[in-house]
């Protein structure tokens, strides 16, 4: 039996349901031994009236719905009615048993109380786990179970968003409760990825109709998951006369054609990206009243939760703030520049950027290439030039630069990064097929489709992200900039966060090496549990600690109380 101690849950201002809360529980159980979770628990109180239990590997996912009552004290949650392909019930005894306040994953796992646009703003966001969907690479129908590789990965292979809503559970599996989707607008043809847009009040016919996207978004909702629509303003697809609305069929809609010199500030903004890709003439007040009554229009037709901004830099600053309010829910930018000055100058100009920054020196260290005192000094310099670096998106490669693996192939350096990404300050952002072990190089060798993996979710990749999440939801979804250094070597980093409740501890030895790191906590006789391994360790008086490195693993490190 596990007991969850819940405090009184406040009554939505407007009279909504409160959303479903889903509840992180960690089994000793192993993927293999227990199979695939079919039935649900039984939840004793009568505020619930139904429970849905899914997940693999260490994850066991149970979703209470319909939650309206206030004033709970206890919520007990019997798992010896959990069923499978193999008989569980010699397992049931081994299942990790405790009690945790349901005030510590509120806000992890609570959806907006409000209506889902008005609720998504940046504080919504910051204990969010997002998973990067290329839509045209996930899945091609509702029942998608796998198949053969997409043979020209430069054109479209067919993935819907039928197929994506499909993945959800797959998705959910391994913790995200956010999913960052590429553009949804009609491209000109050829433009699988969504970035070629030819009609912006149009839905790209190749991934499904309006409705399809609506009911992805729905389904995503009642799942606890946000939902991030990739969005251009500073280009559209050619020729221009086919552009959608009126005037972006006119030349006049453009700035004039021209390469763009990287050392001219006024070129990267006016140049073209691309030779075929018009580059937009932003500062037009008509162009700008345009984009601004699109966005917000997209935002509210489709209940989109936040927004990941495409070219950011190539847009002059003072365009993004009138677009930023338009949309009216969290903001991410991409700024395609690791200088962490340059970044900064566009921190006022909307919630959030892709953290280049970070990128650079953290994927050097855990690729053997690269120091750990430099990721320290990087994320110090971040937290004096920004005014929130908790809102900024953590990532290790994505769909316009090279997969991790292509670079270094080894699996368990990768599992010291991602636990970087997603237990370091910011809002992590994970690539699919990073959990499927995928190694595709530049583009568009990384932007393979996923479901020549048969959506395996026994890869060990796969496992290890789920591990890696349910810590985060463990100490409270991590949405603090509360990350604190803790000791650093030649060959190893590791930091804490939520007070001392989640202590972390990543090395770039490589797989196969092993070692003891010895240093001071912080937290005078804390006690923690190794998410990775059955260990545990204990700090003395004066709060020093001893973590073992296992074959390379990180260690995750969650207080037992």
């Amino acid at each position: 039996m596990l007991h969850f101690l819940a405090s009184p849950l406040p009554s939505p201002a407007n009279g909504r349901p409160l959303p479903k809360i889903v509840l992180l529980i960690r089994s000793n159980v192993s993927a293999k031994s227990r199979g695939s979770v079919e039935r649900a628990p039984t939840i004793s109180s009568p505020h619930s009236r139904r429970a849905k239990l899914f997940g693999d590997g260490m994850l066991v996912v149970v979703a209470l719905i319909d939650i309206k009552a206030v004033g709970w004290s206890l919520i007990e949650i019997d798992l010896c009615t959990i069923g499978s392909h193999t008989p569980l019930e010699q397992d049931v005894p081994r299942l990790s048993s405790f009690k945790m306040k349901l005030a510590d994953i509120l806000t992890a796992a609570l959806l907006p109380l409000a209506s889902t646009v008005s609720a998504a703003d940046v504080n919504a966001w910051k204990s969010r786990n997002i998973y990067f969907a290329l839509t045209d690479r996930i899945a091609r129908s509702a029942d998608d179970t796998g198949g053969d590789a997409c043979g020209n990965l430069g054109n479209y292979c067919g993935g819907t968003f039928a197929g994506l809503q499909s993945k959800l559970d797959y998705i959910r599996g391994m913790g995200f409760d956010a999913i960052w989707i590429t553009p949804v607008v009609a491209n000109h043809a050829g433009g699988y990825h969504g970035y070629w847009a030819q009609d912006l009040y149009s839905i790209n016919e190749n991934y499904g109709t309006a409705d399809d996207l609506k009911s992805l978004v729905s389904a995503a909702h009642e799942k606890g998951m946000y939902v991030m629509a990739d969005v251009v303003a500073n280009h559209m697809g050619s020729p221009i006369s086919d552009n959608k609305p009126e005037p972006l069929n006119s030349d006049s809609a453009y700035h004039s054609d021209c390469t763009i010199d990287y050392s001219s500030q006024s070129s990267i903004e006016t140049c073209r990206i691309a030779s075929d890709l018009p580059d937009v003439n932003t500062e037009s007040s008509e162009i700008r009243e345009l984009f601004n009554t699109w966005i917000k229009w997209l935002v509210t037709e489709y209940e989109f939760d936040g927004l990941r901004i495409d070219t950011v830099k190539h847009v002059e600053k003072d365009f993004w703030s009138g677009f930023t309010a338009a949309a009216g829910v969290y903001t991410i930018g991409e700024v395609w520049d690791g200088g962490p000055e340059y970044l900064a100058g566009y921190a006022n100009s909307m919630d959030g950027l892709l953290n280049y920054a970070i990128y650079y020196p953290m994927n050097r260290f855990y690729q053997q290439s690269g120091s750990a005192q430099d990721i320290v000094d990087m994320h110090d310099q971040i937290s004096s030039l920004f005014p929130d670096p908790s809102a900024l998106g953590t990532f290790l490669d994505n769909h316009d630069n090279a997969r991790w693996l292509s670079t270094k192939n080894d699996q368990t350096l990768l599992k010291n990064a991602l636990a970087y990404v997603i237990l370091a300050r910011g809002i992590p952002i994970v690539y699919y097929g990073t959990e499927q072990g995928y190694a595709g190089g530049n583009d568009p060798a990384n932007r393979e489709d996923l479901w020549r993996s048969s959506f395996s979710t026994d890869a060990d990749l796969y496992q290890a992200i789920s591990r890696l999440s349910a810590a985060r939801s463990a100490v409270g979804g991590l949405a603090d900039d509360d990350h604190v250094h803790l000791y650093v070597a030649d060959t190893a980093y590791a930091w804490s966060r939520a007070g001392g409740d989640l202590i972390v501890l990543t090395t770039n030895a490589g797989s196969g090496s092993g070692a003891e790191h010895c240093f001071n906590s912080q937290k005078a006789g804390g006690s923690w549990t190794d998410v990775f391994g059955d260990g545990t360790y204990s700090a003395d008086e004066n709060g020093q600690v001893c973590v073992t490195i296992s074959n390379g693993n990180p260690a995750v490190l969650v207080a037992d109380s």
